[in-house]
């Protein structure tokens, strides 16, 4: 195909105008549909003052024009999300996906339709470099601290506490250490002012080694979110969560 169609759920949220504005302004990707339930009918050109966008936000998946093949991308939550998701397997559609709050059946239940409809799904918990990296250091650390808590601080709208990202460091330090995720805290706040916090905190006999990422604007996801959409169709049959992955350092 000469563009990858891109359908945006969750298009009039703050992240999802973010990524959908770049997608629309990026060589060989094609908006071609915004979900957002409480927005549908509206025109999304007018809403973003861009007269040369000729698109009206449809209220869910079913209302988008047939196509064969798209991209969908979901920046939602997870209850709505869900149902999204398996509509799009069905239908053949690949997914790229930052909602985040599902629950492990759901992912398990999602991996086995990936696998049956051969389609790829990333669901990654946080699409910039930076929080990646993160993961990175911490796991490195882990193998001289053996204890550590996390903090995450975000937006008060924020649904999910603690957070997607909180809970995948969670369980790659866990992973590291033989332990249960549950043994390592999360302390979640939920302020005015925020967007998306983390710091990871190791303490040791005399020492404290802290990593600490911080998004100030939600353009930082756009980069990795874009990298997926190119990519996503090569993961037939595959649901992964690691951003490496996609940037082809995992």
């Amino acid at each position: 195909m000469s563009s990858i169609p891109v359908v945006v759920a969750g298009i009039t949220g703050k992240t999802g105008e973010a990524v959908a504005k770049t997608i629309q302004h990026t060589t060989g990707l094609r908006l071609v549909a915004g979900i957002a339930k409480n927005h549908a009918g509206e025109h999304l050109g007018a809403r973003w003052s861009d007269p040369d966008l000729d698109l009206s936000i449809c209220r869910d998946i079913e209302a988008v024009e047939p196509l064969d093949y798209a991209v969908l991308v979901d920046f939602t939550e997870a209850a709505s999300a869900f149902e999204r998701l398996q509509w799009a397997i069905v239908h053949q559609w690949d997914m790229v996906v930052g909602t985040t709050g599902f629950t492990a059946e759901h992912r398990q239940q999602l991996t086995r339709l990936v696998e049956r409809y051969q389609v790829g799904l990333a669901l990654i918990a946080n699409f910039s470099v930076g929080a990646w990296l993160l993961e990175k250091v911490a796991v490195e650390a882990s193998y001289f601290f053996n204890v550590a808590e996390i903090v995450e601080e975000h937006h008060e709208s924020k649904r999910d506490r603690p957070s997607g990202t909180a809970r995948r460091m969670q369980g790659l330090l866990a992973d590291s250490w033989r332990r249960s995720p549950d043994d390592i805290p999360v302390h979640s706040i939920r302020l005015p002012g925020l967007i998306a916090h983390q710091t990871v905190v190791f303490g040791a006999q005399g020492q404290v080694l802290s990593f600490r990422h911080d998004v100030h604007d939600r353009s930082a996801y756009a980069p990795g979110v874009i990298q997926a959409i190119q990519k996503v169709h090569a993961l037939r049959g595959r649901l992964v969560d690691d951003l490496g992955v996609i940037l082809d350092r995992d």
